[in-house]
């Protein structure tokens, strides 16, 4: 009876271990092996932190990703990480995922204590790092820095090869000191990168435009990085052997930005991902032997993965650093976070909420093991087995990479075992905390637009107000500048309205303006003049313009790049201290959607505007 009894055990043993499915190994194995984290918050200590430094070990560069771009819970972690790297283990760099140039303005508060933080990340554009709480990992570098017990300070960069304006304008100061003639001579295609229109409807990135990415283009910023190179110890003499290594790699950047750009972007993805790597060699090379390096950008670009023919930064990364590179993947299950709605008609930049993870994503798996906040070392699955083999494939996870359709989710899918060397969960996540939503309100996604021009005499308001029915932009004036009526000598009536921006402290690279948007459709296959009275105080540095766009209709499929269909960008300057009359005439497609207009300040000064007519003229 026992020996019967006992077979019929090891029977029902059998059955059951060949009943459990692969799901269930891993759930099982990660319930065993996870590193279970104790908060979110940084300042809670280190010591659940400790096993995952084991598995860092001695790299010298921590990539650490995210699902979104929006998550607050993983924001925070990635600042508690930050923290214990930084003071545990030596790391002295951070690399944020936004351009090179406009970094350095943050950079210049966390080292020197100079400036305003919330001033220096709005001038980034980059609205997913406007939140709440990289301003919190800011402050601390900075408060860290001003320790003086820190002997090794945290510095920060920007490695992402985007937004051209800030680079440009570096590059060409630069050649305009140590080879004139050069600059002469690429400035007149080069310079037209160099303004930017930060658009409130772009978010403030700057607007696509097919002829900065052309032939010439090419030709132009190739010869200025051969000129680099062929002439340095002609340019060091000029200069000094940091000015040129940093004029040079900022005109990197405008290489990358061109080709990444041209033939309608259709290389654009690889070519920026491995300018991300570049970059990342570059600092690291810059800093010297003893520089350790985080990252922050997107889970896609951290992994050591390719998709769709695109090599992401962290698989050109990891061929150049190998085991010095350790990539951290960021997985949450449920719960809220911010992005841009690509809905039609879209909510803009927006809160959504996404319920427990569909059966065939990671993150699900991940939830049956009922743990809310745990670690997962890779390198602890043997190379053999079940669960090793239920890593080693793709799984789809959740994905937002700035943007979300929530009637049509994307699931990106990663081969775990190698794209990352850990992977975070967390169970549920909140949305991050803008600084200020109020400079969303005015995405080409919400488009505010008129049924016909109003107050263009601006006598509607008080001086001092904003003008009604004119986008005065919330971002512009954290940047200190004025968007008023002003009844300091009008034009005509007893008002104009002043654009003023007093000299100071610069952040990012900003043209501010005063514009008002309205329907095309009245106009649809007419020619139309805009006329306008105005006026400028502005240094020899500075200018003014005014512009006129007509732009097609986006909400079909929000997120293509569309060019507009006539622009004037910044070839009418204002020229005069003294009021004047300018005009510019273009034909609206019947196709169009919105017309705007307006004046537009590059950087310091002031510049007036009155009496503005749109007629039709034909």
């Amino acid at each position: 009876m026992t020996v019967k009894t006992n077979l019929l055990l090891a029977l029902l043993l059998l059955v059951s271990c060949a009943e459990k499915s692969a799901e269930d190994h891993v759930t099982e194995w990660i319930s065993e092996n996870a590193i279970q984290i104790s908060s979110v918050e940084p300042g809670n200590g280190f010591e659940d932190l400790l096993p995952i430094g084991e598995m860092i070990g001695d790299a010298r560069i921590v990539s650490l990703g995210e699902p979104t771009h929006g998550n607050r819970e993983v924001f925070q972690l990635k600042h508690r990480m930050i923290e214990y790297l930084v003071e545990k283990k030596g790391f002295n760099i951070f690399a944020l995922e936004c351009p090179f140039g406009a970094a350095r303005d943050i950079n210049r508060y966390v080292v020197d204590g100079i400036g305003d933080p919330e001033k220096a990340l709005a001038g980034t554009y980059m609205w997913s790092w406007e939140t709440k709480e990289v301003l919190d990992l800011i402050v601390w570098m900075r408060e860290y820095n001003a320790d003086p017990d820190h002997k090794k300070k945290v510095k920060l960069y920007g490695f992402d090869p985007q937004h051209p304006e800030r680079a440009v304008r570096v590059m060409l100061e630069y050649l305009a000191k140590v080879d004139p003639a050069l600059e002469k001579k690429v400035r007149p295609e080069l310079g037209t990168l160099e303004i930017p229109y930060s658009n409130p409807e772009f978010i403030g990135i700057r607007q696509w435009i097919p002829e900065d990415y052309d032939s010439s283009s090419v030709q132009k910023i190739s010869l200025v990085m051969d000129s680099f190179d062929k002439n340095k110890e002609q340019y060091v003499q000029n200069s000094s052997d940091t000015e040129w290594k940093l004029a040079k790699q900022h005109a990197q950047q405008v290489e990358i930005v061109i080709n990444s750009n041209l033939n309608e972007m259709e290389n654009y993805n690889n070519v920026r991902d491995l300018g991300q790597a570049q970059n990342l060699k570059w600092i690291m090379d810059h800093e010297g032997k003893d520089a350790k390096m985080i990252t922050w950008a997107h889970n896609t670009h951290v992994s050591n993965a390719s998709f769709e023919g695109v090599n992401h930064m962290g698989f050109n990364l990891k061929k150049m650093y190998g085991d010095d590179l350790k990539i951290v993947g960021f997985f949450f299950n449920q719960g809220d976070f911010r992005a841009i709605d690509l809905g039609v008609p879209s909510k803009g930049i927006h809160d959504f909420s996404v319920g427990p993870a569909p059966a065939e994503l990671f993150e699900h798996t991940m939830a049956q093991t009922k743990m809310p906040l745990v670690a997962i070392d890779l390198s602890k699955i043997k190379d053999k087995g079940v669960v090793y083999d239920w890593f080693n494939q793709e799984r789809g996870t959740r994905h937002s990479g700035g943007s979300f359709n929530e009637e049509r989710p994307f699931y990106w899918p990663y081969n775990l075992a190698k794209s990352y060397d850990a992977l975070i969960y967390l169970d549920s996540t909140s949305a991050v905390v803008d600084i200020d939503d109020s400079d969303y309100d005015h995405i080409w996604l919400n488009p505010h637009k008129l049924h016909e021009p109003t107050n263009t005499d601006f006598e509607n308001n008080r001086p001092g107000d904003i003008p009604d029915g004119w986008v005065a932009w919330s971002k512009f004036e954290r940047l200190g500048v004025k968007m008023i009526v002003s009844d300091e000598d009008p034009y005509k009536g007893k008002h104009s309205a002043m654009l003023q921006r007093v000299e100071g402290l610069k952040y990012g690279e900003i043209t501010a303006s005063l514009r008002q948007y309205i329907d095309a459709a009245p106009y649809g296959g007419k020619t139309i003049r805009l006329k306008l009275a105005a006026k400028t105080e502005v240094t020899e540095s500075n200018f003014a313009f005014f512009r006129l766009s007509i732009d097609p209709d986006h909400s079909s499929d929000p997120y293509e790049v569309m060019s507009p269909l006539f622009d004037s960008h910044d070839k009418y300057r204002v020229d005069s201290r003294n009021w004047k009359i300018y005009e510019i005439e273009a034909q609206v497609d019947e196709k169009a959607d919105m017309i705007h207009y307006g004046i537009y300040l590059r950087d310091f000064g002031t510049v007036w505007i009155d009496n503005v007519e749109i007629t039709i003229i034909e």
